[in-house]
């Protein structure tokens, strides 16, 4: 049993959802059900009755979250409670890191390090729901976010990567001659979703923002890559998915239009919550990250 697989079982248990634990936890849902079945496999117990419809927890699934939920807790208090020790002893950053950033976030720590000798970068794994709190109080000094992040009194967001979201559309489609599409003109035409977080994020935030103008959710299809759902669009003509600016390479792909995917808060951001008045070592910290993302594809 590893804290991971309990991670991805509260947030199963929470949602009652694969799909919606999946985007909370920034990870595919394929890899949320293997987790899960690997954990239930050590327990030996079944922890959730599934269905096409619904998902609910088993008696067993209901006796153990209580455990999980403080087993979590625990670890978050002891990774906080050793950053505190070792910042109390000497030069010390304590920042939280996420699922999708965790490699770049450490590349930028060791690049920091290496330039600092004796500074320290500790990574503490938090909760979505706390870390800005974390922040707020001085229990971290920086934490990253891999979403949205509404304006805070007393935080500040340091953003590092700012990505244009195009639609990939059939040439075939009216909509393929507007130089933008809006989300709420793309009425029931399927999207085609693609096993990645940022493209999970990406249907989370459509979603959203389709609902704030009263209008129904997408229907979406699935594919394995960006590749076949190009090839999909290209060749049927029936539906489209939303690529990031990066991809503009696809724009050369037969039977594919890409157009600005345009609505508010439609992009997705990586960044740093800090203070109102960062540290000197914090906007150290910030530089080395520019440098590493900007370098991560």
């Amino acid at each position: 049993m590893e804290l991971r697989q309990i991670e991805f079982f509260v947030a199963v248990a929470e949602e009652l959802h694969f799909g919606r634990a999946a985007r909370r936890l920034h990870v595919v849902q394929p890899a949320v059900s293997q987790q899960i079945r690997q954990l239930e496999r050590g327990l030996r117990v079944k922890l959730f009755n599934r269905s096409t419809r619904r998902v609910c927890l088993t008696e067993a699934g209901e006796a153990l979250l209580p455990a999980a939920r403080a087993v979590l807790l625990t670890a978050q208090e002891t990774q906080l409670i050793a950053a505190r020790y070792a910042s109390s002893r000497g030069n010390s950053l304590r920042i939280a890191t996420s699922l999708r950033s965790r490699a770049r976030l450490r590349l930028a720590a060791d690049t920091l390090m290496q330039s600092r000798p004796g500074l320290t970068v500790h990574l503490v794994d938090v909760s979505d729901g706390t870390r800005l709190d974390l922040v707020r109080t001085g229990a971290l000094d920086a934490a990253m976010v891999d979403h949205l992040v509404p304006p805070t009194p007393g935080l500040l967001l340091h953003r590092l990567r700012w990505r244009p979201v195009l639609a990939a559309l059939p040439r075939s489609c009216a909509l393929a001659e507007q130089e933008s599409v809006g989300v709420e003109a793309l009425g029931e035409l399927p999207m085609r979703q693609i096993p990645s977080a940022f493209h999970l994020t990406l249907v989370e935030l459509i979603i959203s923002a389709r609902r704030r103008l009263g209008l129904e959710s997408i229907p979406l299809r699935y594919a394995t890559s960006v590749r076949e759902a190009l090839d999909g669009i290209a060749r049927y003509g029936d539906s489209w998915t939303a690529v990031q600016d990066e991809a503009r390479e696809y724009a050369q792909h037969p039977g594919i239009r890409l157009r600005a995917l345009s609505v508010d808060g439609m992009a997705t951001q990586s960044g740093i919550v800090t203070r109102v008045a960062p540290s000197e070592q914090v906007l150290a910290l910030l530089g080395s990250c520019t440098s590493s993302f900007e370098r991560e594809v």
